[in-house]
């Protein structure tokens, strides 16, 4: 397991990390299942999911949530759900889990935001503003 591989994962599925550590790495549903193969490939283990809206405008309903950092790659900005974490023994659970995903309390603006179980001492180069930072 490398700091290195995992930056790279991350800059190639458009995963946006909040603040400077690997805990609620927000990432698209459509590049999800994708993100956590390569992260099994480098033995990452993802152990808990949160959920966030991504917001791109407030004429569609958004946003949801309690806010958070402007998006790195999308249009708009996310903002966390006040939903509990979903923990993991592994990454297969969490395979399992978005594939059967059939909550109608997910809606479409909803992105995942994966916990990665890594060193505390890796810290990711990505400082994600907030909204309304300047």
């Amino acid at each position: 397991m490398r700091k290195s591989d995992l930056d790279n994962l991350i800059e190639q599925h458009k995963v946006q990390p909040v603040g400077n550590g690997y805990i609620d790495c927000i990432v698209s549903l459509e590049s999800a299942l994708d993100f956590i193969a390569g992260l099994s490939s480098i033995n990452i283990k993802i152990y808990g999911l949160t959920w966030w809206c991504h917001c791109k405008d407030q004429i569609s309903g958004c946003p949801h949530g309690m806010g958070g950092p402007i998006s790195e790659y999308y249009d708009g900005w996310f903002s966390e759900m006040w939903f509990p974490v979903v923990e993991f023994e592994d990454n297969e659970q969490v395979i399992k889990y978005l594939k059967a995903l059939d909550d109608p309390s997910i809606l479409k603006c909803f992105m995942p935001a994966l916990w990665l179980d890594v060193p505390d001492d890796w810290t990711n180069e990505s400082h994600s503003m907030l909204v309304g930072e300047a």
